[in-house]
């Protein structure tokens, strides 16, 4: 699998070493980027926070149209 951003900006192929977690967009090492997550869970009747994060991957564009 290609990355989808590359073909369009460089008319070049790169090898996708991950998938947007939004969009679903096969990314490159250039344009993956990685995002740290709030782990949440219900525990009981209420929600618990995890006190790790964890790790997302999202392309360039999704990355962009989050609040800040």
């Amino acid at each position: 699998m290609n990355c989808y951003d590359c073909a369009p900006e460089h008319g070049t192929t790169a090898a996708a070493v991950a998938i947007c977690r939004n969009c679903g967009a096969a990314l490159c090492h250039q344009h993956a980027l990685s995002a740290p997550q709030t782990v949440v869970r219900v525990q009981g009747v209420g929600q618990s926070t995890l006190p790790e994060m964890a790790r997302r991957i999202v392309c360039t564009i999704c990355r962009g149209a989050q609040p800040a």
